[in-house]
């Protein structure tokens, strides 16, 4: 109902714009005509605005039926007979209301009513075009407004489809891998594997509980990072630095949950040692309307490469989540792993 009030408030407005225009086209009879009092100098105004009501009716006639059974199907020949075919009607019935509307109150004045015969024909094609083009006008952009919503629509739902089957891909992918490591540190029999639990069932309740939707808490998923890179560090030796900086403020800022995991995730898959030194530094820096993460590691072995299922994901999260509002820089050189990932979030 919100919708449809509008609707008729344009229309009535134009209307009355429209019933109104014979005020502005219809030229004033020449100075030189006699006007004697019997005749209301408002004649001609009225039976022009006349034809003005008659032109509602080929407006709506127009928009709800030949438009759709006729243009829209294809038939143009047919279509531009049947609106050539009302033209003559309206013409017509210009006609004949000059005759028994107008004509008889000029001959009764003494006056020539050839005047109205001259500007009737031309008047009339200039409001039935005018009407014809604002009809058809109206019709095809409210179809192509439908149109572009349902391909809308249809994009939304395939999107909303296409993100859940990445969610549902990386969600157990996170998981198999930190049980892995809760697995290593059972089997050491480490005194921080009840932690290690603790901690994975903190990360399992916002996996399941806060990544429903396409965007949340910044700050929460930043607690969520830091458990599972704490998680991580039970099970690494001093081998492993592990440097995380967070600068700025995330309280008031919203992010794709689990959207940075992936990226920490194969830093530690890839860069992690228990015989090598292999540093692994993570830093986010936060502005107005900007997030800059970066991750930096070594590759421990040179025949594996970190690209494969989450990256791709975190990929296509990004064209979708943020179209043309982020960069994502990733590098390999000499055995060093960079990646650097910027985010409009404005």
């Amino acid at each position: 109902m919100r919708q449809v009030f509008p609707k008729i408030i344009t229309h009535i407005t134009a209307w009355l714009a429209f019933i109104s225009l014979p005020a502005l086209t219809f030229p004033s009879p020449p100075d030189n005509m006699p006007r004697p009092a019997g005749l209301p100098q408002s004649t001609g105004y009225w039976f022009f605005a006349g034809l003005n009501l008659m032109l509602v009716i080929f407006f709506y006639l127009n928009y709800f039926v030949l438009i759709p059974r006729l243009l829209r199907q294809g038939k143009r020949g047919q279509y531009l007979m049947v609106v050539i075919f009302i033209f003559s009607i309206l013409l017509g019935a210009a006609g004949l209301l000059h005759c028994f509307f107008v004509a008889p109150k000029m001959q009764s004045a003494g006056m020539d009513h050839g005047f109205f015969r001259s500007v009737v024909p031309f008047s009339l094609l200039i409001m039935f075009s005018l009407a014809w083009a604002v009809s058809s006008g109206v019709r095809l952009n409210s179809e192509l407004t439908r149109v572009e919503e349902r391909r809308r629509e249809s994009e939304n739902a395939r999107l909303t489809a296409e993100l859940t089957q990445l969610k549902n891909q990386l969600n157990p992918h996170f998981l198999f891998n930190t049980l892995n490591g809760i697995y290593t540190l059972t089997l050491a029999k480490s005194d921080a594997a009840p932690d290690a639990i603790l901690k994975i069932s903190h990360l399992l309740r916002y996996v399941i509980a806060e990544t429903n939707t396409d965007f949340g808490p910044f700050e929460k998923d930043l607690e969520h990072l830091r458990h599972f890179i704490e998680l991580h560090q039970m099970r690494l030796t001093d081998k492993t630095q592990v440097t995380f900086k967070v600068a700025g403020d995330p309280s008031s800022k919203q992010i794709a949950p689990l959207l940075l995991l992936p990226f920490v995730e194969n830093a530690f898959k890839y860069g992690s040692s228990t015989r090598m030194q292999s540093p692994i530094d993570i830093s986010l820096k936060i502005w107005e309307n900007t997030i800059v993460f970066t991750c930096e590691n070594y590759i421990r072995n040179q025949e594996e490469c970190p690209t494969g299922l989450g990256i791709a994901n975190t990929r296509r999260r990004l064209d979708l989540l943020y179209p043309e509002r982020y960069t994502l820089d990733i590098k390999e050189n000499t055995g060093l792993f960079n990646v650097h990932l910027t985010l409009q979030t404005g």
